[in-house]
């Protein structure tokens, strides 16, 4: 207690801790009475830290105080107070309300000197963003140990060994994290996970090979002008234009229609023959001849023809086989 007392003095620690404001000109009422309160009872962060040690317990502390304790703590106090304080904290009064504040306001200093000294060692010359990272993983290794709350051992010093290991620990580890493999757990049995039913696709990748054999079929060079120029034509228009729903007649009962039930866009040959200034007929006539030419050209790659039919919206389909 008397190193303590031989730390500060308290006259000069209240007036560094907390500036008590000077009363506005031209203020009066309530504001100059609040502020005339102020002046008679400043926060005193050292008879708070007093009273920490002295009874292992956090004195009961309004927002202002708290706040005043917690930025000398951080800013100002010397590293074996900090220390000190974080040990009764965590030791003695783990479960009140500003435990943790006060735990990190005397462990982060340690924090940020550490990482700068543990890039310093591994990098030389660290950027600021390896700096960083080091901080980060500081940080929260001081939020994980103050949260699980481990029993310290039996030893000289354990709470300052348990405390710089922490963050020595956390710098590295967050720094070096594999963030690839991170849902990735292992198993003794591989053979007794169960695997997934429904594969995921790559939306991104089946864009690709769409864009791809679109651009093969459209230009495909034993096809005739009139019939590449109509499959041109239908990847210049795009989905958007270029496809319909299918549209069924009006006749029998709509509940029972098998396809109505799985319905997928067929193109619009009207909007075909419309925007290439040909007549309807010539359209469904071009688009059964690229049919017959793609499926000799592509039917022996196992499943190429299929999808370029499904890239075509179907109407190829209704041509005669």
């Amino acid at each position: 207690m008397e190193g303590l007392l031989a730390h500060c003095d308290s006259e000069k620690l209240t007036r560094e801790a907390v500036a008590v404001p000077s009363i506005p000109q031209g203020h009066t009422g309530s504001a100059l009475r609040g502020a005339e309160r102020n002046d008679r009872k400043p926060t005193d962060a050292w008879t708070a830290l007093l009273e920490l040690l002295g009874s292992k317990k956090i004195p009961p502390l309004d927002g202002v105080q708290m706040l005043a304790l917690l930025h000398y703590l951080y800013n100002t106090a010397a590293r074996p107070l900090r220390f000190q304080i974080a040990e009764v904290v965590y030791r003695y009064d783990h479960d009140h309300p500003n435990a943790q504040g006060l735990f990190l306001a005397c462990t982060l200093p340690s924090a940020v000197k550490a990482a700068r000294r543990k890039a310093e060692k591994l990098f030389v010359h660290p950027s600021d963003w390896q700096v960083e990272l080091m901080y980060d993983g500081a940080v929260a290794a001081a939020i994980e140990m103050f949260q699980l709350h481990p029993p310290l051992r039996s030893i000289p010093n354990a709470f300052r060994r348990y405390v710089v290991r922490g963050l020595s620990r956390g710098m590295l580890r967050s720094y070096f994290a594999r963030e690839e493999n991170s849902r990735i757990r292992p198993v003794g049995d591989v053979t007794s996970v169960r695997t997934r039913k429904t594969v995921v696709r790559d939306t991104v990748e089946r864009e690709i090979i769409a864009r791809e054999l679109l651009d093969q079929v459209t230009n495909y060079a034993n096809l005739r002008p009139p019939v590449r120029a109509t499959l041109q034509c239908i990847a210049a228009l795009g989905p958007d234009f270029a496809l319909k729903e299918h549209a069924y007649t009006a006749s029998g009962d709509p509940d029972k229609w098998k396809r109505d039930r799985h319905r997928t866009p067929i193109l619009d040959t009207d909007a075909i023959a419309a925007a290439m200034g040909i007549p309807k007929p010539d359209v469904h006539r071009y688009l059964c001849q690229a049919r017959v030419i793609l499926r000799q050209a592509f039917n022996a790659m196992d499943g190429y023809f299929s999808f370029t039919e499904t890239l075509c919206g179907g109407t190829l389909g209704a041509c005669p086989r």
